[in-house]
């Protein structure tokens, strides 16, 4: 993780982008929402948090993962790399229905 980098974008940030970096170096595979990570590394704001995840996850250093829910089970039944592959009916294979997918249904989360 270029921290440097970060830091020099987000100068307000030096302490939070410290605690993700040792948090992404030490925490092996790991899957986490931005609220979670919001609650691990504290930013000063969370708009800033998500542009360094961005920043982390168009260099590839963390993947961001679309994961659709199945309404009925609460598991995962799809996962896509942005919102726009997100289709309108996904089958849910745990109850072997189509479900129409809504915000309800779509967790993104960052992979390390």
């Amino acid at each position: 993780m270029n921290l440097e980098s970060l830091t020099a974008r987000y100068p307000s940030e030096r302490q939070s982008l410290g605690k993700l970096a040792e948090l992404l170096t030490t925490g092996g595979h790991a899957e986490y929402t931005l609220n979670r990570l919001s609650d691990l590394v504290e930013p000063n704001s969370k708009e800033a948090l998500a542009g360094a995840l961005g920043e982390l996850v168009r260099s590839g250093e963390i993947k961001l993962v679309v994961r659709v829910i199945s309404p009925r089970t609460r598991g995962g039944i799809g996962e896509f790399s942005s919102l726009d592959e997100v289709p309108d009916v996904v089958h849910d294979w745990r109850s072997d229905k189509d479900i129409e997918v809504t915000a309800e249904d779509l967790r993104v989360l960052y992979i390390t």
